[in-house]
C-alpha cells in the first residue's frame, strides 16, 4: 500500500485537528458572521458634524437652529514644556567673569535681565524658574565655560546679586 506508518500517523493528526477546529467553531460561533442584516450604507460618505434630528433619536424632537460642531480642538494658549532639575548659578557683567566686552553675549546681543547662559540648551530656548521667578520667561542667549554642561547661568545686574544667588539645584520648565 502507498501509506506507511509515518504518513498514516500524520494523516490521523491532521484529521483530529480538523475535527477539533470544527467542534470548537460549533460550540463558540463567530458572532460577526452570525450577525443579522447590516445596513451597508450606514456610516459611509462625508461626516456631517451637526446635531441631526433623526427618526431613530427619541431625545431630540425638534431643533430650530442646529449648532455646527467643528472638527478642530480649541487652540491651546499654553506652550508645551517639560520639567527638569538642574544647577542654576548667576553671573554679572564684569571683566573677570566675561570675555572682552562684558555687556555683549556670545552671539553678539546685549545682556538683559531674563537672559541665560547655557551649553546644554540651544540658543533661544525659553525657560521658566517658577520657584524663584514665577512665570518670568528666560531665554538662552549666551554660552558658559566649556567645563559646565548640564546647568544654566542667570545674568544679574551686579556682582552682589550674583553672589547672593550662589548655586542652586532647582526645577525649571523648558518650553519647546
Amino acid at each position: 500500500m502507498f501509506l506507511n506508518k509515518k504518513s498514516l500517523k500524520l494523516t490521523k493528526k491532521i484529521l483530529f485537528a480538523a475535527c477539533l477546529i470544527f467542534v470548537v467553531n460549533m460550540i463558540f460561533p463567530n458572532y460577526v458572521i452570525a450577525a443579522e442584516n447590516i445596513d451597508s450604507k450606514y456610516g459611509q460618505g462625508p461626516i456631517n458634524l451637526t446635531i441631526v434630528n433623526h427618526s431613530d433619536n427619541q431625545i431630540l424632537v425638534k431643533i430650530e437652529n442646529p449648532k455646527k460642531i467643528t472638527s478642530s480642538l480649541p487652540k491651546n494658549e499654553s506652550l508645551p514644556y517639560y520639567t527638569m532639575y538642574t544647577t542654576a548659578t548667576a553671573y554679572s557683567s564684569t571683566v573677570d567673569q566675561c570675555d572682552g566686552d562684558p555687556f555683549t553675549a556670545a552671539w553678539g546681543n546685549h545682556v538683559y535681565f531674563g537672559m541665560l547662559a547655557s551649553n546644554y540648551f540651544p540658543r533661544g530656548t525659553k525657560i521658566q524658574i517658577p520657584e524663584y521667578f514665577g512665570n518670568k520667561m528666560f531665554s538662552v542667549e549666551d554660552t558658559m565655560n566649556q567645563r559646565y554642561y548640564n546647568r544654566i547661568d542667570i545674568w544679574m545686574q551686579d556682582r552682589q546679586q550674583a553672589k547672593e544667588w550662589g548655586s542652586k539645584y532647582l526645577a525649571i520648565r523648558v518650553f519647546r
